[in-house]
């Protein structure tokens, strides 16, 4: 299913949530929608499902306006971060429900749970209730209920946020897998970057209720339209400066100086990613106020002259609190006073 919003705004009295969306998601395609928390996430997902009325502009599936349709009536599969289920069923009736409420016969909904339960690898726990199962086991239940309906459109709304770090990861290889099988049209709503980055053809990246950019993993990550994109996407985030553009060079008030080759002059952000710089014995100094060693690298955390703390990404044996080093920056990025990218 190919999914089209044209001009979508919501608002619920004087607070507007979502304001003049626009987008296209392609048949097959697994796109993420990336925000902090009041961005609007949920509202676009909601509007998506038909639980939301837009205040203003149109939802299109396949080409057909479903602005008015009721949920019922668009072949979707919801997955929820409460994954929703009915306490007093077994997950072999959780997993029939949908069908009953369609009047598939009880053979073939018989063949269908169990299709789905070894595709979730859940056959053993058919005969228990909700309450009897691990929180990773319920997303399971969660995710076959949606699949069993054979929806032309999947939604998810942060499925994996109740979940601890070791079920998020094999629940996000879960879901990756399952769209690779079935192929089918996927929206995920999450504030995580990781799962955004992992399990997205495209991350679609909401601040106040616009977009900021909708584009590939990487290509948000390596080349941010804003400096919210940059300093929301990555871990640690990018380092940003704030100084002004003049006659060739970024200056910042710190001191900090450096030739940049752009048609532009003004209030401006200066930023590097931390793995785009190094310590290094020239470029700007600084002392080491903060260090996090994770075996393979660390982060080192430099407080320059100015005040500002940067996080510079170290591969060896990493300097000690205290020390004074200098930082090298290899690639860096601006960004005018209204946060749009300046191309170098």
């Amino acid at each position: 299913m190919r999914i089209e919003a044209r001009a979508l705004s919501k608002s619920f009295g004087d607070f507007t949530v979502l304001s003049d969306i626009g987008f296209e998601i392609e048949d097959g395609e697994f796109v993420v929608v990336l925000g902090p928390s009041g961005c609007g996430k949920t509202t676009l997902l909601r509007i998506i499902a038909g639980l939301e009325t837009p205040t203003s502009g149109r939802i299109y599936f396949d080409g057909q306006d479903v602005t008015e349709w009721p949920p019922a009536k668009r072949n979707i599969g919801m997955v929820f971060q409460n994954y929703a289920l009915y306490p007093h069923m077994s997950v072999y009736e959780n997993l029939a429900f949908p069908l009953r409420l369609k009047g598939v016969p009880r053979d073939e909904i018989d063949k269908r749970v169990k299709e789905i339960a070894g595709i979730l690898k859940i056959e053993k726990h058919l005969h228990k209730k909700p309450k009897q199962l691990s929180g990773g086991q319920r997303q399971r239940v969660a995710l076959g209920r949606a699949l069993i309906k054979r929806p032309e459109l999947f939604l998810f709304d942060e499925p994996l946020s109740n979940l601890d770090a070791n079920l998020r990861t094999e629940m996000r290889a879960e879901i990756g897998r399952l769209h690779r099988e079935f192929r089918t049209t996927s929206v995920y709503v999450t504030h995580d970057q990781v799962e955004a980055m992992s399990l997205a053809d495209r991350i679609l990246i909401l601040n106040g209720g616009r977009i900021e950019q909708f584009d590939e993993p990487l290509a948000v990550y390596n080349e941010p339209a804003t400096a919210f994109v940059a300093s929301f996407v990555g871990s640690p985030p990018m380092n940003l400066i704030e100084g002004e553009i003049s006659n060739g060079f970024f200056l910042s008030p710190g001191g900090l100086k450096v030739e940049v080759k752009v048609q532009y002059s003004g209030p401006a952000v200066f930023g590097f990613r931390p793995e785009g710089a190094e310590l290094s014995d020239k470029g700007i100094g600084g002392e080491v106020v903060h260090r996090e060693i994770f075996g393979h690298e660390s982060v080192v955390y430099v407080e320059l002259s100015q005040g500002k703390v940067v996080a510079v990404k170290h591969f060896n044996v990493p300097p000690m609190v205290g020390e004074r080093v200098r930082i090298w920056i290899n690639r860096f990025y601006l960004f005018d006073s209204s946060g749009k990218r300046i191309r170098t």
